[in-house]
């Protein structure tokens, strides 16, 4: 565990520096819009899904940093615009955020939504201009924009209205099984996609994607219970379709601890270069914040 904890504090300075790099915008984009955007990136966060793209791109036999640093900070901007839409008064309503005023409340809606535009608009141009071999560029933009999009986090997000409401209404408490969907669209899917996405600038073969794929799904899984659990009874989530809402606590803490133990199996399946990964299941497993 210690090696993973040097590992991805070493992976947050190389992500933390990318992004500041990133975020030096000159006079041809607004002050404001500048500073909301800064804002939404750089506050308190984990930086998992870009230590997982890039520890992948190791694991597969990548070398140059480089060419997977653009990619880090693009997988971080999306992440940084789900979270902005995900608290606006239309979707969650929610005031706080890493404990600071979420988004719209620092600075106001219209420019919450547009610096949310601007971090999704621009990770894309950060992919396009990197580095490396463009077939693998477009390969692991392909498997981003397939987790983001109307079948992955779109529609997820599509999902989890539908399976409440936003209003005065009480929202609807769901069965298990659209909870668990809801999960693999809005989370899972694009902690895999970081993965595979890292994993493909490295030089990973199709087939041993779709294994890591695999892994990654768990992983993503996994990360959204222990949120759900974390969460659990807080004001903010009275109400909501969560694991915990609809199968319990205990129940919902066991489902955690059976896909920690997949996850680390399929990732130890890949080999040894993907001990660092595979040591990330347990860590998610007994996070606390």
């Amino acid at each position: 565990m210690s090696d993973l904890v040097s590992a991805v504090e070493a992976d947050r300075k190389l992500v933390d520096a990318e992004l500041r790099r990133a975020l030096r915008f000159g006079r041809d984009v607004p002050p404001r819009l500048a500073a909301a955007m800064r804002y939404a990136v750089m506050g308190p966060g984990k930086r998992v899904r870009p230590a997982l793209a890039l520890e992948a791109f190791r694991a597969a036999g990548g070398r140059d940093a480089a060419v997977v640093l653009p990619f880090c900070a693009g997988i971080e901007f999306i992440h940084a615009f789900s979270l902005v839409h995900d608290d606006l008064p239309s979707m969650d309503d929610d005031d706080f955020r890493r404990g600071r005023p979420s988004l719209h409340r620092k600075f106001d809606e219209a420019t919450a939504i547009l610096a949310a535009d601007g971090l999704f608009a621009y990770a894309f141009e950060l992919f396009a201009g990197a580095p490396g071999p463009a077939e693998r560029r477009v390969a692991a933009i392909s498997a981003i924009c397939r987790a983001v999009g109307p079948s992955g986090m779109t529609g997820g997000q599509m999902l989890d209205i539908l399976g409440g409401v936003r209003g005065p209404k009480p929202r609807v408490r769901g069965p298990a099984s659209g909870v668990l969907a809801t999960h693999r669209k809005k989370t899972a899917d694009f902690i895999a996609a970081a993965l595979v996405a890292g994993a493909i600038l490295g030089g990973m073969s199709p087939a041993a994607q779709r294994r890591l794929r695999q892994a990654g799904l768990s992983l993503g899984m996994l990360f959204q219970m222990t949120d759900d659990l974390l969460d659990a009874g807080q004001a903010s989530e009275t109400g909501r379709a969560t694991m915990v809402s609809t199968r319990g606590a205990t129940r919902t803490a066991s489902r955690a601890e059976s896909e920690a133990r997949k996850a680390e199996r399929l990732f130890r399946a890949l080999g040894p270069r993907y001990d660092v990964l595979a040591a990330f299941p347990q860590a998610v497993l007994r996070r606390t914040s």
